[in-house]
């Protein structure tokens, strides 16, 4: 099917061609009256009565013009030039045909001109037949007026279709490119508990393996139910956290102690889920299974000035400690290296989440361990 602007409009989107085409001409019968009755009262003969020709001269252009619509369709995708030419020789055709039609109508009116014995070819005075066209210009202008709004017209409307379909489409890449980046995590995480659980169904510990594998199942159905495009309380990211330290405590038992500090306030919040599990598993990977007791884990969030603030920090050996490398602006554009794919993942999520609107901070401690810190905007739920 051959392309041109009204079918590539959605019909709810532009108005209706023939209330445009009916107001416009309705317009110009409106303002030529005024014109004629307020502005040229002294050449004006009839006064009000002018309407009834302008109507005239309107319903005969609406009828003229009418057809044009079909023609332009099938000019449409024309080069500029040609098209221009196109629009050109139809209003000149249409003004040679509409201006004779006008004058006699006109003429009726105002001079009482017997329009009928001239058709019939036996006018009742002599008649210069050349005076049909006078103000053929003019009725050529109004015609290239009229062409030149519906292209306008059309254009505009295609051009809003267009940036709704750019924007749609940005849209749903935005939301594949969360959703992959979410989705990392899963395969991520689950193969560092399978190979724990392969580890404890070695060493012999079936009733360990067997309470870590109910957990694990617990929390990949709950990362599971959650839709990765959307975000949730900050209560139910630490119950997730909460479910992910007790598949690791069975690995470490008295080796890891878990700290938390949690705002209330910020517990409402909405953050990306799965936002923090990443940064406590690689404290987990490379702190705490570097130290043989006194390993910890603190959990922090509160809110200031309009931004939620959540912290992870762990006590590891600093010259083991080397997971992070993270070099990050004001504006939250990070840098990387040495990264995991848990942690890398967050940066992007953070990046496409809230472009320029967050902070990603990672600092080395003087004697041990390493300080991470998100912000990003409160959003209530």
């Amino acid at each position: 099917m051959k392309d041109t602007a009204e079918t590539f409009i959605a019909n709810k989107d532009k108005p209706s061609f023939w209330l445009l085409h009916s107001l416009g001409w309705m317009t110009y019968v409106f303002i030529f009256t005024i014109d004629n009755v307020f502005f040229y009262r002294d050449i004006n003969k009839i006064g009000f009565e002018v309407f009834f020709p302008l109507v005239l001269a309107g319903i005969f252009a609406a009828l003229l013009t009418w057809p044009l619509r079909y023609i332009y369709r099938q000019c449409w995708g024309l080069p500029s030039g040609w098209l221009i030419a196109a629009i050109m020789l139809c209003s000149l055709l249409v003004s040679g045909i509409w201006t004779p039609a006008k004058n006699l109508a006109m003429w009726y009116f105002y001079e009482g001109f017997d329009v009928f014995s001239l058709i019939a070819g036996n006018p009742s005075q002599p008649f210069k037949w050349y005076m049909l066209f006078m103000s053929v210009s003019y009725a050529f202008f109004m015609i290239f007026v009229w062409s030149t709004l519906y292209f306008g017209i059309n254009y505009h409307f295609r051009l809003i279709n267009e940036k709704k379909l750019h924007l749609e489409a940005v849209r749903l890449s935005h939301i594949s490119q969360i959703k992959m980046l979410r989705y990392q995590i899963n395969p991520h995480f689950l193969f560092n508990t399978l190979n724990a659980v392969s580890t404890l169904v070695l060493r012999g510990s079936k009733d360990k393996a067997n309470g870590m594998l109910i957990r694990l199942s617990t929390f990949l159905r709950f990362s599971l139910d959650n839709d990765p495009e959307k975000k949730i309380r900050l209560y139910e990211e630490l119950k997730a956290l909460m479910l992910y330290l007790e598949i690791e405590k069975t690995r470490f038992e008295d080796r890891l102690t878990v700290e938390f500090e949690i705002d209330p306030q910020a517990e409402a919040l909405l953050v990306p889920s799965l936002l923090l599990q990443p940064l406590v598993e690689n404290s987990i990977k490379y702190a705490i299974a570097q130290m043989s007791k006194g390993g910890i884990i603190k959990v922090s969030a509160n809110c200031q000035h309009g931004y939620l603030h959540m912290e992870v920090v762990d006590n590891g050996p600093v010259q083991d400690n080397l997971y992070l490398d993270i070099k990050s602006d004001v504006k939250g554009q990070t840098a990387s290296s040495h990264t995991g794919v848990g942690v890398q993942n967050i940066v992007d999520r953070l990046n496409v989440l809230y472009p320029d609107n967050h902070n990603f901070k990672v600092k080395r401690g003087l004697t041990a361990g390493y300080f991470v810190k998100i912000s990003i905007p409160m959003e209530n739920s």
